[in-house]
């Protein structure tokens, strides 16, 4: 019986680490593809929009087959929406122009350091406090943003991409925000139910954006359809379900550790699909992001259990 319970574990555990893998995959190829829809002609408003309707068309069925009781209490509403407004809205509304203007690849490891303005943002709100070690991991992702940012690809030296490179960072203070308001809706709220009513809404909000790109509408090339499909099925919709799943049978480090890779991914994406070039400087940018990112997301039971780890492995060391 033991054995047989090992087995199922270990399949889990198997299941898991393909779920993660994969939503990895799937998020980090999205700045790929949102850089080959712009590159095809279609409007940066237009494609989020298509994105989050299709995205919610999918979601809201879902929803209200496996939780029809699931409703939206009346305080609620207005964090909801504004949620959705800076979450989606206007999150897309940076990204989506900084991607056109930058590269794929700069971009997600701009993007990547996300967790480090949330911190400064809960320390600046809250008064949270911060351990030196974290602090490290602060000024670390800001070092890297920065290699990032000064110089990005070979002809990226230009004003284009540096606004780029800005654009993407108010994307990540919009994120920021959009975590913050989020903070008391999850408590009442499944992640399922938040992310089909944030996707209605933040498709809702761009619409009139979408609008307003009327005159640059043409017709949208097969290649950009599907590509428009994934990013509505594969990254908003079925990675939502793989994330969930290998968050309640993995460590939360252990997946912190795998989403850290999407940079990683986006850079192989841009350089084998859309063609761009990777600098020196920007990969080690993005390794130094990647690395204060993983610090900042050290928990402190985490560093206790990897110091009486060491410890250990000294003592059989010693009596060896």
């Amino acid at each position: 019986m033991t054995g047989k319970l090992y087995r199922t574990k270990a399949a889990q555990n198997a299941l898991a680490n393909l779920a993660i893998i994969a939503t990895v995959i799937f998020w980090g190829m999205s700045f790929v593809s949102s850089k080959a829809i712009l590159n095809a002609g279609v409007p940066p408003f237009t494609m989020a929009f298509l994105r989050f309707f299709i995205a919610s068309l999918i979601l809201l069925p879902i929803l209200n087959r496996t939780q029809p009781h699931t409703r939206i209490r009346k305080e609620d509403r207005a964090p909801l929406v504004l949620s959705a407004l800076f979450g989606v809205t206007i999150y897309f509304l940076f990204e989506t122009w900084g991607i056109k203007l930058t590269s794929a690849a700069s971009a997600s490891m701009i993007v990547a350091s996300v967790p480090v303005f949330t911190i400064c943002a809960e320390y600046v709100i809250y008064k949270n406090n911060i351990s030196p070690i974290k602090w490290l991991g602060v000024l670390m992702s800001m070092a890297g943003v920065y290699f990032i940012i000064k110089r990005g690809q070979p002809g990226e030296n230009n004003p284009q991409a540096l606004w780029g490179n800005l654009l993407m960072l108010g994307a990540c203070l919009s994120w920021v925000a959009y975590i913050l308001i989020s903070k008391g809706l999850n408590a009442k709220l499944s992640g399922l139910a938040l992310t089909a009513y944030q996707s209605l809404f933040g498709a809702l909000f761009l619409l009139p954006l979408a609008l307003l790109e009327y005159s640059l509408w043409r017709p949208i090339p097969p290649i950009a359809w599907i590509n428009i499909i994934y990013l509505a099925v594969f990254c908003s919709a079925i990675s939502y379900f793989l994330y969930i799943y290998s968050l309640s049978h993995l460590d939360s480090v252990v997946v912190s550790s795998y989403v850290n890779l999407i940079p990683v991914v986006s850079a192989l994406g841009s350089t084998f699909i859309l063609g761009e070039e990777i600098t020196a400087q920007q990969i080690l940018g993005g390794l130094i992001v990647i690395a204060g990112v993983y610090i900042v997301n050290l928990k402190k039971e985490d560093q206790d259990s990897s110091l009486k780890q060491r410890r250990r492995i000294n003592s059989h060391q010693s009596k060896a």
